[in-house]
């Protein structure tokens, strides 16, 4: 998991409404509905959970620390979800102490490694890495219509990166995988039976793109097929600022809210 820097969220209650009005001209799904679909669940299931079920956010200062407006923004994503949601005044341990006194029945936290959702009564738990991959492959899908037998480019063989890879495959896909680090492609690759580039010079023959790399604006005029839909969970964005204008209605990104919806779908099951 990449950790996040203040600046990339600081602002997020403010525009989580715009936010979630912009993902829905792309995908025709709002949150809750794409809490269900990344779950395949039905959205009742959402929301009748929302309607009895409180969540409590846990800040963690372990490692480098609490990132200011983690917390907040996590809130703010599961409350726009329509769901009942506190951050705790403690941390740590005793935040969690202070989510079960207030009868919280799921809990959010993350540290430097993981960043996860927990469902106390069913004994369930929700990994932001799986979460993100489910929650980005099932807006392409929304996007574009079926990936069943489509081929879709996979940039980064990382753990969000080999996490979509998988779960492609589940729905039917045909991943198609590259790294900059020919090693690991080719071990990923041979681990799912999926085939991979060997170099990017091929990215534009693909309009289907799915890119969980991090080093950002490393995608220039060129290449990347004309008419690509871009699902990007990597940060920051690998566009450079052309190609950020020229594929903005192509470009399903976001800081943390899809991974995080996806994660509160899955403790709604």
């Amino acid at each position: 998991m990449t950790r996040l820097r203040e600046e990339w969220i600081c602002d997020m209650e403010e525009t989580i409404a715009s936010y979630e009005k912009e993902l829905k001209t792309k995908i025709s799904l709002d949150f809750a509905g794409l809490a269900a679909a990344a779950n395949d669940i039905s959205r009742n299931e959402i929301t009748e959970t929302a309607e009895r079920e409180t969540v409590a956010v846990v800040p963690i200062t372990t490692g480098m620390g609490i990132i200011s407006t983690f917390a907040d923004s996590v809130a703010a994503i599961i409350r726009q979800a329509g769901f009942s949601v506190f951050v705790t005044k403690a941390c740590d341990v005793d935040g969690i102490y202070e989510a079960h006194l207030r009868n919280a029945s799921m809990l959010f936290m993350a540290d430097d490694n993981r960043f996860i959702g927990i469902h106390l009564r069913k004994n369930r738990m929700s990994d932001n890495n799986a979460g993100t991959a489910r929650g980005y492959v099932k807006a392409l899908e929304q996007a574009c219509g079926s990936l069943k037998g489509r081929e879709v480019l996979v940039l980064g063989c990382g753990i969000v990166g080999e996490e979509i890879g998988k779960y492609l495959q589940k729905r039917a896909a045909r991943p198609v995988l590259y790294d900059k680090n020919d090693l690991l492609v080719q071990k990923i690759s041979f681990e799912l039976g999926a085939d991979f580039l060997s170099d990017c010079s091929r990215m534009k023959d693909f309009p289907l793109v799915m890119d969980a790399t991090c080093e950002g604006e490393w995608i220039h005029e060129g290449m990347l097929h004309e008419e690509a839909w871009i699902s990007t969970p990597g940060v920051p964005l690998s566009l450079d600022e052309a190609m950020k204008l020229k594929y903005k209605a192509h470009t399903i990104h976001d800081w943390l809210q899809i991974g995080t919806l996806a994660m509160l779908g899955e403790l709604c099951k």
